[in-house]
Parts: structure tokens; sequence; C-alpha cells
């Protein structure tokens, strides 16, 4: 039992550091490559992800899901499920002040618009700010998961249960 707990704690640990690791390249690369706090980041990922649940179609691949995302299409096929600042502050758990204050950040960055007839929707310039550092963050994804492979921690973090 003893031997089974240590094994573990030791894998949570490493799974952890690697974890943690992840987490501060993305805040570090969401400031140095993109331009805006990590806050402001993770409001234009909801925004992505609201894009890609909605309006992509499953198994997408990188060129496609970019090539969507540039098309003039993306106006109407986010009307039919618009995503909204109210929306937005309720999923993220934030003030609705806060995400109006982050929304006007990313606008003046050209990287969304917003109009209470469709909500909230990335501009085609997401595309030019945001793929170096999605290449960046799959890179370190992999570094992530190769690290957990390493050491023997993937397999137990893919099997655990609480």
């Amino acid at each position: 039992f003893i031997i089974l707990m240590k094994k573990k704690i030791d894998a949570y640990g490493e799974t952890l550091f690697h974890l943690m690791h992840f987490r501060n390249r993305q805040f570090i690369d969401s400031q140095s490559m993109i331009g805006i706090d990590y806050e402001t980041f993770m409001i234009m990922s909801c925004i992505g992800s609201h894009y890609i649940k909605h309006n992509t179609k499953e198994g997408s691949n990188w060129d496609s899901l970019w090539e969507q995302t540039r098309s003039k299409k993306i106006d109407k096929l986010y009307t039919e499920k618009k995503l909204t600042i109210f929306a937005l502050a309720n999923i993220m758990q934030l003030p609705k002040e806060t995400v109006r204050r982050k929304i006007g950040i990313l606008r003046k960055k050209k990287l969304i618009n917003y109009s209470r007839k469709d909500g909230l929707l990335p501009t085609d310039k997401v595309e030019e700010a945001i793929k170096p550092f999605a290449i960046k963050e799959l890179n370190e994804l992999s570094l992530f998961l190769k690290a957990l492979k390493k050491h023997n921690t993937l397999n137990q973090l893919l099997e655990f249960k609480d």
C-alpha cells in the first residue's frame, strides 16, 4: 500500500511540475507574442472555443480550421450561435464589466468584433496574431505530453480516477 501511495504521489508531483511549466509558458507567450494579459487571452480562447464548437466540422485539420476562421461567412455562422458579453462573463465566471473592458482591448487590437446583433466575432486578423502562438503552444503541449510519457506518468494520468 505504501509503495502504491508513493508511486501516486510521485506521478502527481511529476505531472504537476510539467503542467505548471506548460501554463507558465502559455502565460509568458500570451504577453510576449500576442501582447495581451493572461485573463484577456483566456477570454479570447473562450471565444475561439465557442467558434470551434459551433462552426467547424469534427476532426477539422489545422489548415481548414484557419481557412474557416478567415472566411467572410464567419459573421453568418456566428449569428446562428452568437456569443454575448453576458454569456462570456458567465462562462468565465468574471464580472461583466471586466469582460467588457477586456473585449475593448481585443477590439482595439482588431482581433475581435462585437455587435449586439452578431455577438462576439473573431476577425481575419486573428490568424496573423494567433497562428505563431498556436504553433508554439502545440509544440509546448507536445513537450509536456512527452515529458509525462518519459517519466511514466502519462498513462497514470490517463487512468486517473478521483
